[in-house]
């Protein structure tokens, strides 16, 4: 009796082009990759099957608890960006989603955000959704390539 082979992770890539609305001067402006990050979390939660619309329905809230970037190199205006997002290191009521921002496959920045789940009314955290938990990373996976390379 075999097992069941293991479900890769879910992995969303969106490849768009930086706009003047995101430049400071020339080069990127900082918050832009918080609001790339939460476009890649919305079109990951949609290709799972769980759109915001869904999760504002029926729950579970998924606030974010924290917020971090690290910028590799300079991201300019008219720059093609590949964004990449996952969802990884599912706790008990958190989980992180994970993003990677290439430009002709070299790394540019990377984020992440933490989420606690929440009963969209009391409040009170809630054990991260079986159907998350199915198609989320292990804590330290990557993808193991640039995706525009």
């Amino acid at each position: 009796m075999g097992y069941p082979a293991p479900v890769p992770p879910l992995v969303l890539t969106h490849r768009f082009r930086l706009v003047m609305s995101e430049v400071d001067i020339a080069q990127i402006h900082f918050t832009a990759l918080f609001r790339w990050m939460d476009r890649g979390l919305t079109e990951w939660l949609a290709e799972a099957g769980h759109p915001f619309t869904l999760l504002l329905e029926e729950g579970p809230g998924i606030p974010i608890v924290d917020a971090r970037v690290r910028i590799h190199g300079r991201i300019m205006l008219d720059d093609m960006i590949t964004l990449t997002t996952w969802i990884a290191a599912v706790g008990n009521s958190s989980f992180r989603s994970r993003h990677r921002f290439h430009r002709d496959g070299q790394l540019m920045a990377e984020g992440e955000l933490v989420h606690v789940c929440v009963d969209r009314v009391s409040r009170n955290t809630l054990r991260a959704p079986e159907w998350l938990r199915a198609v989320a990373a292990p804590e330290e996976w990557h993808p193991h390539h640039a995706p525009d390379a």
